[in-house]
């Protein structure tokens, strides 16, 4: 079985207007497509990797 897992590191552009509406689009796609979205800021992936690695792992084991 595969988690069906997507992993969006996002930048700060990802804060206006127009980019939320088009990641909420996108999420609504891949969602109906069965899969399961985490997200991240670029500062939590440099600051505190071992918590998202930590997130993604336990996405990951509890989809299998």
């Amino acid at each position: 079985m595969h988690p069906k897992i997507v992993v969006e590191v996002d930048g700060s552009q990802h804060k206006e207007t127009d980019q939320e509406q088009k990641d909420v689009q996108r999420d609504i796609y891949l969602k109906n497509e069965g899969l399961y979205i985490l997200r991240f800021n670029n500062l939590q992936v440099l600051q505190e990797l071992d918590s998202v690695m930590e997130v993604i792992y336990q996405a990951v084991k509890e989809r299998m």
